[in-house]
This record gives structure tokens, sequence and C-alpha cells, in this order.
């Protein structure tokens, strides 16, 4: 089973200093100036058992950790050791001696050994290669494999030919086993230098594994072949050490189990070098140990071998390298066709698009902007380019103050990565002329999904100015249609309503019958028209409203009242849950409001169903609720219902009733006082309609409701006032009355709360009670920082105190327009009226 790759570092740390401590022990016991022979000859022989059994444990624990090929490969090498230990043992139990009694069985084992582990090295799995691959990785072979057997053949087997005596089977043993340690050193470092990922380092410590073996190996034979080979010399340390590093190799961290992702590359700069110079390393000691004699045939066709693979490897590669380089040309010459198609599609689509089109930056500059966008905003595209987008043509507040650039949705997007669809916004003209504009921002990411970046933005824009004027238009025409039909359908009513009652005679039965359905249809489109009328007052800013502070369950109740008899008809229940909170609202309209919601409630809820109403107050407002068990609204519809003239289903206008302007009548209402207001539903389990006030008695900073780039104003757009006061009862009259004339009031109850809301809402007119208390701060310094900052310092100022401010403290105390009231002067009432007359004039003039 795979273990984890950090328990396996930790096993391989263990052993690692374990494995070096014992043949640094194994190392001073073979020094024959320290040990006597026979303890040395000991130490041989367990040492080389004992390392050889490490080896096989090794590779046996190795293998059980892995799957297919290379838990093969390891078992292959496993039995190597296993078997090489067979014949150390059988040469120890019968006492052969390599030079004067060698054992043909202990020799035979040795030389299956290495074949097993040529085996297990070859079957190690690598990565997948193509033919060419292949065929380099083998002309490598014959290179470095010749160029080993040339050393060989120069620094050994010259001098094993000559002393190499015996039997048939004992010469071919003698010269095998240092052929196969060749083959195997060399196959080793070929695999070493083709393998990638975690086997790398495994492979590196089997091939120096591999390497110390044959370097003790080939001593060995020549000593063997001189008759001067006795075991328990530092020789022997050589095999110790080859198979303590094979057994590191098992030990070494990997979470491999078969054969690495990926592809081989033909070869690189270190294959080829490493080819080379074992090359050049043979031809050096053919030079030094060989140049007073002529070549022997077999080195000779040695020689030969090896110049011929390098010439075909160096062919194969070349050939090879054109190819890709004529593959990569031609992918490149197609990718950069595509890529100016694609170009030319992005010119043609930008180009020919009606809504202007621009993108910016990191730093929000313009980086492009399509023709139609040059056009809209007058300039010509290139002027564009490099220049701010937020300065240049966003429209400033209507008191003349630039919005920060911190709000803006170009700053949204390029900052946090937020998308802003369908928002309003107002651009400058280069002539100096503005228009409306909606606008949809998105920003411009770079880099693989997970790991994206922001490089700019991209805003489109289409100016809207047709749109609003056919809104207007359409807004228009059904206002005076509703008022013209009104005094009509009035005289209709009322004479149906005669008829029907039969104070002009009596009608027949079918008369009767008809002149109801007259009636009943005339005072259904008297509703109608009655509905279009509030609906375009209350969007227009012209729905008068009397402000004043109410409990929320006395409006549930008045609401629950009127409604009875139409419960009552239905058999539906109505019941007003315990409630809590006030409210500075126009009572009448959110009876309204209420009665509505209950209308629709009842209609769509069946005989014995309940409808409950409640009002709880939450962070300085207060949230009331409407829920039915009637039969609920999809989900995909829950939104839309706010809509004129939306209904659930369009035969419900037919079979209910409805005129569809309920609940946008109630949207207009419940915006209009500061709230906002949403259903919940689900099919069959009922609604729920929520809908929020401001709190009466809320102390801190009062409602106010601001967009990124529109005034933070009523619905008559006139701005916000900020009032800084402490004291709580002015504080909730003036909000009353203020905001009864639809202008939102945000109150600050201290110095540094004055300046944080100041810079948040960007306030039209600030109201200030220059006689705050100890705890809440100067007035003195209120002034003081909005004059520091270019957003506030020229915003109209009204400051009011029990006494008539100096004149030589009154620079101190002024922003742009200024005036100075004394509170025995004027009433609450009054400071109404000169804040009124202050958002009904254009920013700007002079202090008074």
């Amino acid at each position: 089973m795979q273990q984890s790759l950090e328990r396996q570092q930790r096993q391989f740390l263990a052993v690692l200093p374990l494995i070096v401590a014992v043949l640094a022990v194994l190392a001073a016991l073979l020094q024959p100036a320290l040990v006597g022979q026979d303890a040395r000859e000991l130490t041989s022989g367990l040492g080389l058992v004992a390392s050889g059994a490490f080896l096989a444990v090794s590779c046996w624990l190795r293998a059980r950790q892995t799957v297919g090929r290379r838990r093969r490969s390891w078992l292959l090498i496993m039995t190597g050791a296993l078997v090489a230990i067979t014949g150390n043992v059988w040469a120890t139990a019968t006492g052969s001696d390599p030079v004067t009694s060698p054992s043909a069985f202990s020799d035979l084992a040795i030389t299956a050994a290495l074949g097993l582990c040529i085996a297990g090295v070859l079957g190690f799995p690598s990565v997948r290669r193509r033919g060419v691959d292949l065929v380099v990785i083998s002309l490598d072979g014959l290179v470095v494999g010749g160029a080993v057997l040339i050393i060989a053949s120069t620094l050994v087997y010259d001098e094993l030919l000559e002393q190499t005596r015996g039997g048939l089977a004992s010469q071919l043993t003698t010269l095998l086993i240092p052929v196969l340690d060749v083959v195997l050193v060399v196959v080793g470092i070929l695999l070493l230098l083709r393998a990638r990922g975690s086997d790398r380092q495994a492979l590196a410590l089997l091939a120096l594994g591999f390497l110390a073996y044959a370097l003790a190996d080939l001593p060995f034979a020549v000593l063997v072949a001189q008759e001067d080979f006795e075991f328990g010399t530092p020789l022997d340390l050589g095999w110790m050490v080859g198979y303590a590093l094979l057994a590191l190799a098992a030990w070494y961290p990997s979470t491999e189990v078969d054969v690495p992702h990926g592809s081989g590359t033909a070869t690189d700069v270190r294959d080829t070098a490493f080819v080379y110079l074992v090359l050049l390393v043979a031809a050096g000691i053919q030079v030094v140990s060989g140049s007073q004699e002529r070549l022997s045939p077999s080195t000779a066709v040695l020689w030969m071998l090896v110049a011929i693979a390098a010439a075909g490897r160096q062919i194969v590669l070349t050939r090879d390298n054109n190819a890709l380089r004529r593959g990569l040309e031609q992918r490149v010459s197609e990718q950069t066709a595509d890529l100016r198609r694609l170009a030319r599609q992005t010119e043609v689509l930008l180009t020919s698009v009606g809504d202007g089109i621009y993108g910016v930056d990191a730093a929000g500059l313009i980086t492009f902007v399509n023709p139609s966008g040059a056009d809209a905003l007058g300039y010509a595209a290139e002027d564009l380019l490099g220049r701010s987008a937020h300065d240049v043509f966003h429209a400033p507040a209507e008191d003349g103050l630039a919005y920060p650039y911190e709000g803006c949705y170009i700053a949204e997007a390029i900052g946090s990565g937020i998308n802003t669809f369908a928002e309003e916004d107002v651009y400058v003209r280069c002539d100096g002329s503005s228009f409306p504009v909606e606008i949809t921002a998105s920003p411009q990411l770079e880099g693989p999904p997970d790991d994206q970046v922001v490089r700019g933005a991209v805003v489109v824009f289409r100016d809207v100015t047709e749109r609003r004027d056919v809104d207007r238009m359409k807004n228009e025409f059904i206002s005076v249609v509703s008022h013209e039909l009104r005094t009509p359908l009035t005289s209709i009513r009322g004479s149906l309503g005669l008829l029907a009652s039969g104070v002009l005679g009596e009608l027949s039965p079918r008369a009767r019958s008809m002149t109801r359905i007259a009636l009943e249809s005339s005072e259904r489109l008297t509703r109608l028209i009655n509905d279009f009328l509030d609906l375009e007052r209350i969007e227009a800013g012209h729905q008068p409203m009397d402000i004043a502070s109410i409990a929320a369950e006395e409006l549930l109740s008045r609401a629950v009242t009127e409604m009875a008899g139409q419960a009552l008809s239905t058999g539906v229940r109505l019941r007003v849950a315990p409630s809590a909170g006030r409210v500075l609202v126009d009572a009448d309209r959110i009876v309204q409001t209420l009665t509505n919601l209950l209308s629709n409630a009842i209609t769509f809820s069946t005989e014995g169903q309940t409808v409950v109403l409640d009002a709880a107050a939450e962070d300085g407002q207060v949230v009331f609720r409407v829920r039915d068990q009637g039969r609920g609204i999809p989900a995909d519809q829950v939104e839309s219902v706010f809509q004129r003239f939306d209904q659930v289903d369009s035969s419900d206008a037919r079979q209910k009733g409805g005129t569809g302007l309920g609940l946008a009548i109630c949207r207009g209402i419940v915006e209009g006082h500061g709230g906002r207001i949403w259903a919940e539903s689900a099919p069959g389990s009922g609604t729920t309609v929520t809908f929020t006030l401001p709190a009466a008695s809320r102390r801190g900073p009062g409602h106010h409701a601001t967009s990124r780039h529109r005034p933070a104003g009523g619905r008559a757009g006139r701005g916000t006032v900020l009032l800084v006061t402490d004291d709580d009862e002015v504080a909730d009259v003036l909000t009353t009355l203020l905001t009864g004339h639809a202008v939102p009031v945000v109150r600050a109850v201290g110095a540094g709360d004055a300046v944080r809301l100041a810079r948040e809402v960007h306030p039209r007119v600030v109201l200030l009670d220059l006689d705050l208390g100890p705890s809440s701060g100067s007035g003195y310094a209120v002034v003081s920082e909005l004059r520091r900052d270019p957003r506030t310092a020229a915003v109209d100022l009204i400051v009011y105190s029990a006494a008539e401010v100096e004149p030589a403290d009154r620079p101190l105390l002024t922003l742009g327009r200024t005036e100075f009231i004394t509170k025995d002067r004027v009433d609450p009432t009054g400071l109404e009226d000169r804040v009124l007359e202050r958002l009904e004039d254009p920013p700007g003039g002079t202090a008074s």
C-alpha cells in the first residue's frame, strides 16, 4: 500500500545515517593495520551476506508499495540479491577459493544475479516516448556501451585474456561477469538520463550502486586472473557499498506507482554532453594505455561501431530537429493567421456595434474605445487613449463636485472583480453637455481559471435619452387619459347606480342584471384609473405626505379593520401577531400599502386559511410582514410581481379582478419612505411579503439610500441633508418634516460621526447645531474637517446656535453658501424652509 510522502521521508532519513554508520564500521574492520586476516575474512563474509540480505528486504518492502512495471523491477532486483547471497553462502560453505578452487556454482549464481538486475533495470518504467526518442536512446546505449567496453578492454580484458586459466566454464564466467557489470552500469546510466520526476533520485542511487559493484568486480577479476586475490581487504567494501546504495534507492521517497505522466524528448544538452564525455574518456584511455601497440581487431571493431552509432545519433537528431522546426514554423504561421483573423473579426464587431464600448487598464486609463463610443462622447478615438475614463466623461454630482473614484463601477470591476449590469449614469460630452446612459462593466481577467488576475475592465454604455423621453411621454399620456376619463366615468357610475337602485323606475330582471354588470365594470375601470394616478404621482414625487411618528401595531390594526369585510366574505381569517416599533411615515400611505397586500393575500387564499401580520424593530428600522397560506408564487416570478401589470397568471386579471398595479404602488410608497419591499414564496407554500420603514426614535445616522453615480436624493432628486445635532427632539422633528418632502436625512450625533458620514453620502446641505455637547465634539472641528476634503468643501451650510456667532468667528464656519441662524429667531419649521430653499436653488452662490 502506498505510504504518504512524509512517512517515506522520515523512514529514509532514519535509514541513511544507519547505513553510513555500518559502512564506516566495516571499513575500519577491513584495515590490515588494525585487524588480523582471519577477522577480516569473517567481516567480509558477514558484511556481504548482511548487505545483500538488507538489499533484498528493502526491495521487497518497496515492491509492496508499488504496482505494475515498477513493482516487477523491484522484485527482479530483490531476486538477484537473493541469488547472489546464495552464491556467496555456497562458496563459503564449500570452502572454495576464487584463486585455487573457484566454485562454478557461485560464479553462475553471480552471473544470474547480474542478469536479473539488468532485466529489472530495463523493466523500470519511464516516460512514454516517440519512435525517434527510442532510436536515439538505443544509439546512446551503443555509444556509451561501446566506450565503456573499450575502457574495460584496454584496462582489464587484455590482462584477463592473458591470465585466465582453467576450463571453458571457468573462462566463460570469469570473462562474462565483467561484461555484465559493464552492461548493467550502462543501462542504469541511460535510464537515469531519460528519467523524469521523483524517480530520478532513486535511479541515480541505483546507477551509483551498480557502478560501485562493477568497480569492485573488475579489479576482483584481474586479481583472480593474476592469482593474487584474497578476502578481507578494503576491495570487498566496494560490493557492500554497492548493495547499500541499491538499498537506499529502494528506501528513497516516491509517490510514483507506475509509468510517469508526460512525454519524453529526443535529447537535451545534458544527455549529449554525457554521451560524448564517455566517448572522450574512452579515447583518452586508449591513447594513454594503448599508444605503443596496434589496435586489436576487437577494439577496432568496437571503435567503428561507436563511430557509426555517434554519427547515426546526430543524423537522427538533426532530421528530427528540422522536422520539429518546420512543424513549429507552420503552427506559428497558422496561429498568426488565426490571430489576425480574430483581430479583424473583433475590430469589425467593435466598429459595427451601436453601443459605446471602451476598455481601461488597471489604473483606470482608457486603452481602446470603439467608434460608436467616441462619437457619442464627441471625441476622436485616439484623443481618449491614455486618459482617465472616470475623470473625463463621468458627470459630477448636482453640487458640482466629482464623485469619488473609489465608488465608481470601474474601480469596483478592477479592484474587486465586480460585474455591474444595467446601472444608470450620466456622461459628459466633449462640448460639456451631458446625457443619461445605461452601463455594463466587467473586469478583464487573465491567467488560468483558478488563479486569474484583473488587468483592467471593459465598459459598455448606451445613450438612453430617447428611452427616457418615450417613458416620460408614455407616463404623460397615461396621466392625461386617466384624468380625462375620470369625469365621464363618475357620471356613468352615478347613472348606473341610480338605475340599479330602482330610483328611476323598476327594471326587468334582464335589464337589472345588465345594469349590475355595467356598474361593476365601471367601478373596476375607476379603480384602475385611480391606481394609475396614484402610481404616477408617487413616481413623480408629487404625492403629498404627512409624516408623523406612529406605532407599527396601530398601522396593522387599521389595515385589518379596513379589510375585515373582504376577509369575512371569503372565509379568510386575519390576525395581527404581537408587534413592536414606531415609524416616521405618512400613516394613510402605509395603511394603503398594507391593505393592498392584504387584498392580494385574501384573494389568493382559500376558505379557512389565515393571513398573519406582524412588525418588529431591527437595527434602526421596523420590518413589516404579511404572510398567507395561499398557492404561492413561482420562483421565476417573485421579483417581477412588483412591476406594472405583472401578475402570477394572465388569467388572474379576469378571475380575480386585479389591475396588476397594486404591488407597484406598494413599492413606490415604501421606497418613497426610504424603505424597501420584497417577497418570499414557493408554489403551494404561501407567500410572505416583507417591507422595511425607518424607525421613529433611532439615534445616530438616519436612513439614507445612495447610489454610486447618482445623487442620493429623493424622488425629486434634491439631494441629501446631513443633520449634525445631539438633540434627539429637534432631530426627530426636523427628520419628520424633511422626510415629508421626500428629502433623505442623515443624522450625525457628533463631530467624528459627521465627518465620516459626509464623506460617505456627499450631502447637498449640512445643517449644523453649533451647541454640541462636550462629548459630541466641536462644530468648528466639523467645518474644519469638511473644508479639507474637496468633495465637501463647497457644500451648503446652515449653522444654528443659541447665541449669534461673532463676525470674527464666521470665517471659521464657512463652506459653500453658509447661513447663520440663532435658535430664538427660528423654529424647526423655519429651519425646514431654509433647507428646502437651499435644495431648490442650484449649487453655488455666495455665502450669507
